[in-house]
């Protein structure tokens, strides 16, 4: 059976994991605080379109789970790389595959500078969740989907494990012959709805109706840098991607967004915060991210001080 550890036991880590753990996967988190005290005392908790409490292994001392064949690396990207230098050396063996669970493309470069290429795995989280209380996650419903590859693409039984362990948990888990599309395709989407909904301070009905040229010029800005990283993202995504919002909740908001908003540090410099950067590595102009990135860097530099 294969053997996983979560770190970072939050919205996504709790969801995932916890969906493995209760279709009968091998599952042990690594978490702290009110979150491990939480998990510890009354279970791990999902609530919402998912119901289940788990008494799943949690620890903040990795060494007491010691080699898994996957790890599901559910952390804030800024914490990411401490999070690998902490706690990987004990998780990892010759063969064990990290998974990135971030929204965007820095948290695959950032771990595979500590760890190496060959053991990171890009994945995308296609579902809806949040964090009501440490311990107590709310699934909000969604595709319920886990896509994940190895940074080239090429096959791994590891991930092919991965997959059939997702299958037995109803999580969709489709094989991935472009991880890269995959990542940017994601980017393209909730970057710009939470860079331009932080900086605006409104809601996604509002950057569809009021500010709907703003939010697409932010996201075609963001397309092309894309396709200068090699991403194949169609002629028509900027509209397509707007049609697909708007069936989505007006009032929601995106958790880059919630944070920055309520002063918290935030995933910034993984999101709008690169994206002036990745542009000028391709040669790609991105004069709305520029402006939208230079705000909310000195409201996220305030919030850090």
């Amino acid at each position: 059976m294969m053997r996983a550890a979560v770190i970072g036991a939050g919205a996504i880590g709790a969801f995932y994991g916890g969906v493995l753990a209760d279709a009968g996967a091998d599952v042990s988190f690594v978490a702290r605080g009110k979150t491990l005290e939480a998990i510890r005392e009354h279970g791990l908790r999902i609530v919402g379109n998912t119901e289940v409490t788990l008494d799943v292994p949690a620890t903040d001392n990795s060494a007491e789970i010691g080699q898994v064949d996957v790890v599901l690396m559910c952390t804030k990207t800024f914490q990411v790389a401490d999070a690998a230098r902490t706690h990987l050396s004990a998780l990892m063996g010759p063969d064990t595959l990290v998974v990135t669970t971030q929204n965007g493309v820095i948290a695959p470069r950032v771990l595979a500078e500590i760890i190496g290429a060959e053991h990171v795995a890009p994945g995308v989280c296609r579902e809806w969740v949040k964090i009501v209380e440490p311990g107590l996650i709310m699934d909000l419903g969604g595709p319920r989907m886990l896509e994940v590859s190895t940074m080239d693409d090429s096959p791994n039984p590891i991930i092919d494990e991965l997959r059939a362990a997702c299958e037995t948990a109803s999580i969709v888990s489709p094989v991935i012959d472009d991880i890269t599309t995959t990542l940017w395709v994601k980017m393209c989407s909730v970057v710009p709805q939470g860079a331009c909904g932080a900086v605006l301070d409104v809601a996604l009905g509002d950057l569809l109706s009021t500010y709907r040229d703003t939010f697409a010029r932010c996201i075609d800005e963001t397309v092309h840098v894309a396709r200068g990283h090699g991403a194949k993202i169609a002629d028509d995504f900027v509209e397509k991607n707007l049609r697909f919002l708007a069936g989505q909740d007006p009032a929601s908001t995106t958790s880059f967004q919630r944070d920055i908003l309520a002063g918290r540090p935030s995933e910034y410099a993984a999101q709008v915060g690169a994206v002036p950067g990745l542009g000028d590595e391709v040669g790609v102009d991105t004069p709305v991210n520029d402006v939208i990135a230079t705000v909310l860097g000195r409201r996220e530099a305030a919030n850090r001080a």
